[in-house]
């Protein structure tokens, strides 16, 4: 395997996208991952290299790039429970748009062509809305998107993603976790009546015993057997669509 970055330039900026691919000479399809809200880190690029191992080019962009380095949160302190960090997350959280996701998602394939053709999505926690942002805006393009512990899916929003899903052409794997105090799994049923009502392909997993961020390695959440189960799932929906 082999990793490449490519900065892709955007009307907010340079972001950079990291590319890892697999070995041989055989084109393969795009996923994208976007990230959740501890940012670039070992562990997303981690998830890149597993999917690159699967076979599939394994895009990985910076959707922090236009902040400046000084204000993004620190992922260890983070994770050892520092507000401070906490808060400095939830701040850029609130500064970044969905339509610049979907705008970004547009300037990185044409900069990444690997393959071309019909490509996936994953995405963790706040990049799971942005999959379902993508879905949405992509149409057939977009083939599979895998979201895993999601956050903002169902909102009060009269723009909340959910009420969008009639506009998905992709198949959705999504990964719940059982005690995830940050998306309860009370907001399930909302989604799940819309996606069916849409006649989308999906299959909605609640993985036992699993918290916010269960597939992050260095997150004190981190459950192996819930991650596990997820990457099935999601690899699954990968081989049957891309």
């Amino acid at each position: 395997m082999s990793q490449t970055t490519v900065d892709v330039t955007t009307p907010r900026g340079t972001m950079p996208v990291y590319v890892h691919r697999p070995d041989g000479e055989r084109p393969s399809r795009r996923v994208i991952l976007y990230m959740d809200a501890p940012g670039i880190r070992p562990a997303l690029h981690g998830h890149a290299e597993r999917l690159a191992g699967a076979g599939y080019t394994a895009i990985l962009p910076d959707l922090y790039y236009p902040f400046d380095a000084a204000d993004r949160p620190d992922a260890v302190r983070m994770a050892a429970g520092d507000a401070g960090e906490y808060a400095r997350m939830q701040k850029l959280v609130a500064q970044i748009h969905d339509d610049e996701i979907v705008e970004d998602t547009r300037l990185l394939l044409d900069a990444v062509p690997d393959g071309g053709g019909a490509w996936g999505c994953m995405g963790f926690c706040m990049g799971g809305r942005f999959g379902m942002r993508a879905a949405e805006a992509f149409g057939s393009d977009l083939a599979a998107a895998s979201l895993l512990h999601p956050t903002g899916l169902v909102t009060d929003e009269p723009d909340s993603p959910h009420l969008g899903v009639d506009r998905v052409e992709a198949a959705l794997y999504l990964g719940f976790g059982e005690n995830d105090t940050v998306t309860p799994v009370s907001t399930i049923p909302a989604l799940r009546e819309r996606l069916d009502q849409a006649g989308v392909a999906n299959q909605i997993e609640i993985l036992a015993a699993a918290e916010h961020g269960f597939t992050m390695p260095d997150r004190p959440a981190y459950n192996q057997a819930a991650a596990e189960q997820a990457w099935t799932g999601t690899l699954t929906l990968l081989r049957e669509r891309l």
